[in-house]
């Protein structure tokens, strides 16, 4: 039961950001993407409870880790709905042939990342402060040490192959 809750939102997450990418690629839902993609970016959700781990573990007020899991990813509602706008640019309109079409993308891409940022810091906010029953300070504290581990690690992650061979191109130049 402990396990089933700890895990249910987290992979209910890697299966919609695997459908998001499905859509997104072929315009349909296919297995064959949506079950490699799902183990691809399931690093996202993991390093998300490792981070959430790192602030909570100490201060959970007796509730238990799975619960608090369940808790935190509850607050995920903004990024389901940027994804699912993706999703529906991606499919419902045609590829980029129309100026209107780039226009939307651009904007739901750009704005509505925006405003899901802030909505899930405002959230994650609520969150660290009625769930964790913290201060008002010793919320923000553990919004930004969760967020920038967490985020930092996910671009480090995301950005790993590119920077390496920026680097060593870098150094090779200078030889």
């Amino acid at each position: 039961m402990n396990l089933w809750l700890s895990v249910k939102r987290p992979l209910f997450f890697a299966f919609f950001l695997a459908c998001t990418v499905s859509f997104l690629t072929s315009r349909m839902l296919t297995l064959r993407l949506i079950v490699p993609t799902m183990i691809y970016w399931s690093f996202v959700p993991l390093i998300q409870i490792a981070s959430l781990a790192v602030v909570c573990l100490r201060d959970r007020q007796n509730i238990t880790f799975p619960k608090l899991i369940d808790l935190f990813f509850q607050g995920y509602r903004p990024w389901f709905l940027w994804l699912f706008g993706m999703c529906a640019i991606g499919s419902l309109l045609s590829p980029a042939a129309k100026s209107l079409d780039w226009t939307i993308s651009i904007i739901w891409l750009d704005g509505g990342v925006v405003v899901a940022i802030v909505w899930s810091l405002y959230i994650d906010l609520f969150f660290f402060r009625s769930v964790l029953k913290t201060t008002a300070n010793g919320a923000v504290r553990a919004l930004a040490v969760q967020r920038l581990t967490s985020w930092g690690l996910i671009m480090a992650v995301i950005g790993a192959p590119t920077i390496w061979s920026e680097i060593t191109g870098h150094i090779w130049q200078k030889f």
